[in-house]
């Protein structure tokens, strides 16, 4: 053998030594997500592919965030999409491919049909050339970030809101929020919701992490209330999604309404109709008023966007001599309302200019809907939690 073919072999050896280790390294360490909607899900999943054991707490009873699927619970499992309603053309290269291949694995499929805008007095139907990209999770939203989570190195804690600290050797310990048990120690610590930083909560009371902290709380939120509600048979109104300007009174507090039963894999067999309404933000902002109590917010919603929209649907029909009169519709067999307190965040120049932000001396990164110029979007919330995985795995090399 030549002196050329050992040193090969020795290169060789050592790589395979390197690379072993490599593995080692990041198969031990310990890492934790707060929150498990797109963002902390594709955080989650980013770093699961590349060999890290991850633990994902979730406060809800249900993971996806704002991309949650509420079901009743009684024996119909009526299902509502109350969050994000769609995902829309994708504005990078990576989210095109991503939502490609979501699609080709059937976790996304189109969701197609008739579609209104409504601005002013003016109802325009949307044309063929006007068409947009709509794609929903399958068969549900929350199916996006589940299949996001189903991974061998991923476990997730659901109805666990943690609180964070760090401990002398640098670590960071979990606590559950109402018991105060121990949920674990980690090295890194992913926080996908901003609201972990906010005053009135304990997530991260004292961990010296300002620079995270501080600049979160400066950015502000759009407010929504939202409606789902259940027709005992069809409206006979063959429109799947409907925006509002919100500048007409006749419309009252609407900002969206959508036939949720209309989309792919929400489907009933019953003839029940399921719809999710949404207020326009000036109206939410008015009806929200001086008022604190959850359920009192719970049952405005209901109430509130239930008859606006019945009252609207005249107009929306465009049934000749119908308008601002009673007409026969269905009976409403089931409603509830709900309250989103930051359902679109507005960030500040700082959080625009980066998709994550990483405090590599506290183990720490955050990332969310709320960082780069796509916020307010799933597609942001996906770049998002991508960027802080990368970062985190990017520094642990460097330190190794």
């Amino acid at each position: 053998m030549t002196m050329i073919h050992l040193l090969i072999l020795r290169s060789s050896f050592f790589a395979v030594i390197i690379m072993v280790l490599l593995l080692q390294t990041t198969h031990c360490l310990r890492v934790a997500v707060l929150g498990s909607g797109i963002a902390g899900s594709t955080a989650a999943r980013t770093l699961a592919d590349k060999n890290i054991e991850v633990t994902v707490f979730e406060a809800g009873f249900g993971i996806g965030g704002r991309t949650s699927t509420r079901t009743t619970r009684d024996t119909f499992r009526y299902q509502f999409d109350h969050g994000a309603q769609y995902i829309g053309t994708p504005k990078s290269a990576v989210f095109r491919d991503t939502l490609h291949q979501w699609r080709s694995d059937n976790w996304v499929q189109e969701w197609s049909g008739c579609f209104l805008t409504v601005d002013g007095s003016q109802v325009k139907q949307e044309q063929e050339n006007e068409k947009k990209d709509r794609f929903v999770g399958f068969p549900a939203m929350h199916s996006i970030c589940r299949n996001l989570l189903h991974h061998e190195k991923i476990r997730l804690k659901l109805q666990t809101r943690a609180n964070a600290s760090r401990n002398e050797k640098g670590e960071w310990e979990l606590v559950h929020d109402k018991t105060n048990k121990c949920l674990g120690t980690f090295d890194w610590l992913i926080v996908s919701d901003r609201h972990s930083a906010s005053h009135y909560r304990k997530d991260l009371a004292s961990v010296g992490i300002e620079k995270f902290t501080s600049g979160s709380r400066k950015i502000k939120s759009v407010k929504c209330l939202t409606a789902m509600v259940v027709f005992e048979k069809s409206l006979n109104f063959d429109m799947n999604g409907i925006q509002f300007a919100g500048n007409d009174p006749k419309f009252g507090s609407l900002g969206w309404a959508a036939r949720d039963s209309s989309k792919p894999g929400r489907e009933r067999t019953d003839g029940k109709e399921c719809w999710v309404l949404q207020t326009h933000p000036d109206a939410a902002n008015e009806l929200l008023k001086g008022k604190k109590n959850v359920k009192e917010i719970r049952d405005l919603a209901k109430d509130v966007l239930v008859h606006d929209f019945l009252k609207s649907v005249p107009y929306l029909s465009g049934s000749e001599g119908n308008e601002g009169k009673i007409v026969d519709l269905p009976k409403v067999v089931s409603a509830i309302g709900h309250r989103w307190s930051g359902a679109f965040p507005i960030p500040t120049e700082e959080f625009l200019q980066m998709e994550s932000q990483m405090i590599a001396s506290k183990n720490f990164v955050a990332c969310g809907d709320y960082f780069g110029p796509l916020s307010g979007r799933i597609e942001g919330a996906y770049l998002s939690g991508i960027s802080s995985a990368n970062k985190l795995y990017n520094e642990i090399q460097l330190v190794d």
